[in-house]
């Protein structure tokens, strides 16, 4: 009568078992919940939701630029020209390479370079931090120079546009550093890569957004 032979028992001659893939231990490129398939409708939750919330900015700065254009055709002697400190050339190159290292580790991810990515997207992250640091440098060398909120209504304008912009970045930054944080400890998955996405789409935004106002103050206000 023939018996039935366990598997392991099988193991005798030598032959290696079964291949399974092993968890990263921390240095790979692949992510413990790889093999998670995404649901669609969240993703797609995910992009019409920021969507969304970059209509509202629009509409918001809109109002803003809308109030500013009609007191500044007012002739009035409240109105000042407001010269801007240098450091806001600097924060402006700084947001616009912190938003080319965020791009280039999107692209990285897609190409399954998790190492790579990690490296621009912690580039990407300091830089973000730098340009609202040096937003906060910028409003104190005005004040320093007497351009406040009450007294000069160009000055006045300009702290609640940048104001409004500042608080939007602390609003994106709190996804790029949970991204980061996820990136680090390589545990994106597919539901961290739509936060890549999303937060990079929204930084991108936030960067055409400083764009448009720094043209507004140096070219026409």
């Amino acid at each position: 009568m023939a018996t039935l032979t366990h598997p392991d028992s099988l193991k005798s001659d030598g032959a290696p078992p079964p291949f399974f893939p092993e968890p990263p231990t921390g240095g790979g490129g692949d992510d413990s919940d790889r093999n998670r398939p995404e649901r669609g409708n969240s993703r797609s939750a995910a992009f019409i939701g920021i969507v969304v919330m970059m209509c509202a900015s629009v509409m918001t700065f809109s109002a803003l630029l809308s109030a500013m254009v009609v007191r500044r055709g007012l002739n009035g002697t409240d109105w000042h020209h407001l010269t801007l400190p240098s450091i806001l050339w600097w924060n402006t190159g700084i947001l616009i390479l912190s938003s080319v290292a965020i791009d280039v580790a999107r692209r990285l991810l897609r190409r399954g370079r998790r190492q790579e990515f990690n490296y621009w997207w912690t580039a990407g992250t300091l830089m973000g931090t730098w340009f609202l640091i040096g937003q906060i440098v910028a409003w104190k060398q005005l004040a320093e120079h007497g351009f406040t909120l009450i007294g000069n209504q160009h000055s006045a304008f300009f702290y609640v546009l940048t104001w409004a912009h500042a608080a939007h970045v602390v609003g994106a930054l709190v996804g790029v550093f949970y991204v980061e944080y996820r990136a680090l400890r390589f545990r994106l998955g597919p539901a961290g890569r739509t936060w890549v996405d999303v937060s990079a789409l929204f930084w991108h935004f936030l960067d055409v957004l400083w764009l448009f106002l720094m043209a507004i103050f140096v070219f026409w206000a």
